[in-house]
């Protein structure tokens, strides 16, 4: 099977994260959670509970590829994979970090968001993947990663996922 990348190339500017931005803690879809720490305008993360994807992906990184906010396992290269990646899970607007230079961040339906972001085929992967594990390689994971990469234009988030 062909793995489409996610684009992960983000600055700290576009996520807006700065000395007093964003919650301490983020949570993804399965349930690990991320501490988060911001110094000069820059955000780290580092996982607090819960196990990397794989044993060579230690770093943790943020992406935003359209409207869902994930949080992504990435390796020495610094590149994740969509199967390392997991949309991050919210109840208030505090538990998201801040998005473009924003004050808070955007929590809609559970899910740490970019509204004004139009939907495309990474956000259908965060979502058809939420729930279901880490990796790629089950069979669920298999078909619902199918039926996202298939989203189309405008994209749809196929019914058996989660939805935005």
């Amino acid at each position: 099977m062909k793995r489409v990348g996610i684009g992960l190339s983000l600055l700290a500017g576009l996520l807006g994260c700065d000395d007093k931005g964003g919650p301490s803690t983020l949570a993804d879809s399965e349930g690990r959670r991320f501490a988060m720490s911001c110094e000069n305008a820059a955000c780290s993360y580092t996982r607090s509970l819960g196990k990397p994807v794989s044993n060579e992906k230690t770093g943790v990184e943020l992406q935003l590829s359209g409207r869902v906010v994930g949080i992504c396992d990435v390796g020495p290269s610094g590149v994740a994979e969509p199967g390392d990646c997991r949309a991050l899970v919210c109840k208030t607007d505090s538990d998201c970090p801040p998005m473009h230079g924003l004050e808070a961040g955007h929590c809609v339906n559970d899910l740490c968001t970019s509204p004004d972001k139009p939907l495309g085929a990474g956000d259908a992967v965060l979502l058809c993947l939420a729930g279901t594990g880490l990796g790629l390689n089950a069979p669920k994971q298999v078909a619902r990663y199918a039926m996202a990469m298939n989203c189309g234009q405008p994209c749809v988030v196929p019914a058996p996922c989660r939805q935005p």
